[in-house]
């Protein structure tokens, strides 16, 4: 016979409830005051390049502009569906592993072309470098997955970062994990507000978001799908002092393949990898 709950249990699932709902209605506000914000940005953009462009007398200058605006803030609302699209396929579970073998040296010169463009675009005074020493190292993961979980930082370091250096890599942390890190001179993020960022939707406070656009998803984007790489990610920041994020992926090497075993012994022994070992400071998400 099933036992009927007491009313002190009843209490605690009422009030159980009722901070979920308060979470959900929370949540709900900061998806509407966020979404209508960085659509309604983009969208007036459009719209107003669009009725310029209606205009015979412009001349070419004013025209390329114009076009230049409205193929822009299109871009920009597409990626911001796609990235509320991809929020759901990871929630609903959809999202599936497919592994493959990947050359570290062609992944990061790929990022290093696109991202240098973005900052040369932004005309701000940024200089990007990425770490070498790997680079004949050929690993198996998700291809798709980690392009956009480094994208998806290398974002955010240039968003944030108004002048100095971005500086991203990886490196082998022990025998079965291999570290991929971001690194910029950008304004730091408080301990305090450090998990925050991951969550979906939110921003560290919202009169930073007026100077600095963003939907707050990229970085819970990289959270989720980090977990079906089966790593973790981690942040080192301080006020003034820029951040770094670091992500841990399963390290999967061919067997066969003799140089890269013995190029990765090497690195251990000679322990490569100090510098971005996660301290006892470091918050593990």
């Amino acid at each position: 016979m099933e036992k009927n709950p007491t009313y002190k249990e009843l209490q605690e699932q009422l009030e159980e409830a009722k901070i979920q709902l308060e979470q959900a209605e929370q949540l709900k506000n900061s998806f509407l005051s966020n979404m209508s914000h960085e659509i309604r940005t983009p969208m007036n953009a459009v719209v107003g390049a669009s009725e310029l462009l209606k205009d015979d007398s412009l001349s070419k200058e004013e025209r390329n502009e114009f076009t230049k605006i409205l193929s822009s803030s299109s871009k920009e609302l597409l990626d911001l569906f796609n990235r509320i699209l991809e929020l759901s396929q990871l929630e609903s579970g959809a999202v599936k592993l497919m592994e493959s073998e990947i050359e570290i040296r062609t992944l990061f010169e790929k990022l290093h072309i696109l991202f240098s463009q973005k900052i040369y675009d932004s005309k701000k005074n940024i200089i990007l470098n990425y770490y070498q020493d790997l680079q004949e190292i050929k690993i198996f993961s998700d291809h798709d997955k980690l392009l956009k979980i480094l994208s998806y930082l290398l974002d955010n370091a240039v968003k944030f970062t108004d002048k100095g250096e971005i500086d991203f890599g990886c490196a082998i942390l022990d025998s079965d994990n291999i570290i991929f890190y971001v690194k910029d001179t950008g304004p730091g993020i408080a301990e305090e507000e450090s998990e925050k960022i991951f969550k979906k939707f939110t921003q560290i406070d919202n009169s930073y978001t007026r100077v600095h656009s963003g939907a707050g998803l990229g970085l819970s984007l990289c959270k989720g799908l980090i977990n079906t790489l089966n790593g973790k990610i981690h942040i080192d920041s301080k006020i003034g002092n820029g951040s770094i994020f670091y992500f841990t992926i399963p390290l999967k090497i061919s067997e066969s393949n003799i140089v890269i075993k013995e190029k990765i012994e090497a690195i251990l022994k000679e322990n490569s990898t100090e510098i971005y070992c996660l301290s006892k400071n470091n918050i593990a998400i």
